[in-house]
């Protein structure tokens, strides 16, 4: 196209080009980036705990928390129970940043007087950790949702039942490898020698070495994944193995799993043995000729309590008792 050409053609809709010009001139410049503003939330499982929104003009910052009208929280801050299923959402009265982070006050609907301190601090791309300024616990994880969409705080509830982050968890894969691996061996323990449990022995140092990584570096989350965990801990050879194993199962059983209340039962009668006191439980029989469950204190735990816990009664476990002994004088032990 030469020059004669160009000018004619602007010459034609040079008046188009300069509206367009000027359209784009009088076009509002795109909002600064909002820090803090948004919506925020945070989730127990697939639950929505807590909502927090807020707004951003230059250095005022605006909103609102909306949460459940009652809860309560273990002593880390990590376990919600008695969460009530109406929520109610709490006005921000005054905000301010210090040290990069938001600090804001919020009061109850129905009297400004009570009020609550907060501290939000950004720790990624949307993603953000909320203190209670003042209260040991730690901080919860909140993640700001897209822009545009909206949130609410969840209503079905369970009062009952204990809540945390990470509900909608699913099992590590490796934990259930090393637990698979623990238990494969054991299929027929009569059936092995003492060499073979000596092996089994240094493998089993192994696993909980394994184990012990998993947990240090938090990657263990179901009730499943800490049931395996008691169930590779509570076969080793210290004082300190049996205790984590007990620890380990008592988690599980805090997750729902109440089948784990047997190894928490059979992990502490196995640390008491193996600190020179008696059980409490009966779940732990010696090896030998004579199997003996002594010491044993049978007075402690009531058969009704015995019960909550999944252990036979004392008239019940007395019967597998004679069982396993009429058992063992019959099977010639492997050498």
């Amino acid at each position: 196209m030469n020059f004669s050409m160009m000018r004619r053609l602007f010459s034609r809709y040079g008046w188009v080009l300069c509206i367009l010009l000027m359209a784009s001139a009088c076009r509002p410049s795109d909002p600064p980036p909002q820090k803090f503003g948004g919506t925020w939330t945070m989730r127990l499982g697939d639950r929505t705990f807590l909502v927090l929104v807020l707004f951003e003009n230059g250095e005022k910052i605006s909103g609102t928390l909306t949460l459940p009208a009652h809860f309560q929280i273990d002593g880390a801050g990590g376990h919600f129970s008695q969460i009530a299923k109406d929520a109610v959402t709490e006005t921000i009265t005054s905000a301010s940043v210090k040290d990069g982070n938001l600090r804001f006050v919020t009061a109850k609907p129905k009297d400004q007087k009570d009020t609550s301190d907060f501290e939000l601090a950004i720790t990624g791309k949307d993603q953000a950790s909320l203190r209670i300024v003042d209260a040991p616990l730690d901080a919860w994880l909140l993640i700001r949702v897209p822009g545009g969409e909206t949130a609410t705080v969840s209503t079905d509830w369970d009062p009952q039942r204990s809540y945390q982050k990470d509900d909608n968890a699913v099992s590590n894969p490796e934990m259930e490898r090393i637990y698979e691996a623990d238990q494969k061996p054991r299929q027929d323990p009569e059936a092995l020698t003492s060499a073979q449990w000596e092996a089994i022995g240094r493998d089993d140092a192994e696993r909980r070495d394994k184990t012990a990584k998993l947990l240090a570096d938090g990657q263990l989350h179901t009730a499943e994944d800490y049931k395996r965990a008691a169930f590779v801990f509570q076969h080793g050879t210290m004082p300190d193995d049996y205790l984590m194993a007990h620890t380990l199962s008592m988690i599980a059983v805090a997750k729902g799993d109440s089948s784990a209340l047997w190894i928490a039962t059979a992990t502490l009668d196995r640390y008491l043995q193996s600190t020179g006191q008696p059980q409490i439980y009966g779940t732990q029989f010696k090896p030998g000729k004579e199997a003996s469950q002594e010491p044993f204190n049978r007075n402690l735990i009531s058969d009704s309590l015995r019960h909550e816990m999944g252990v036979p009664s004392l008239a019940a476990q007395k019967e597998q008792y004679e069982i396993l002994m009429e058992h063992l004088k019959s099977t010639p032990r492997k050498p």
